[in-house]
């Protein structure tokens, strides 16, 4: 399991991973809405190097704007 380099959760997802076997995988939060791929440096994988002017508080979540959903694609 990863942890969230934002967060610091341990609920992240695997989002899927790249067309060529083993390239890179793309990660997700839940909590934080993070998204973060394998390949990135370590200040961006590793949550004790992820910059704390960037951390998160989960218990903040509520805080925080809403993300709109996507609107339904018109029919032509």
């Amino acid at each position: 399991m990863t942890t969230c380099p934002r967060c610091d959760s341990n609920e992240t997802k695997v989002l899927c991973e790249s067309p060529v076997k083993g390239c890179w995988i793309m990660y997700s939060c839940p909590v934080c809405t993070f998204t973060w791929r394998s390949t990135e440096p370590e200040a961006i994988t590793n949550p004790e190097m992820y910059n704390p002017r960037f951390k998160v508080d989960p218990s903040d979540m509520g805080k925080y704007q809403i993300h709109p959903p996507i609107a339904q694609r018109r029919k032509s």
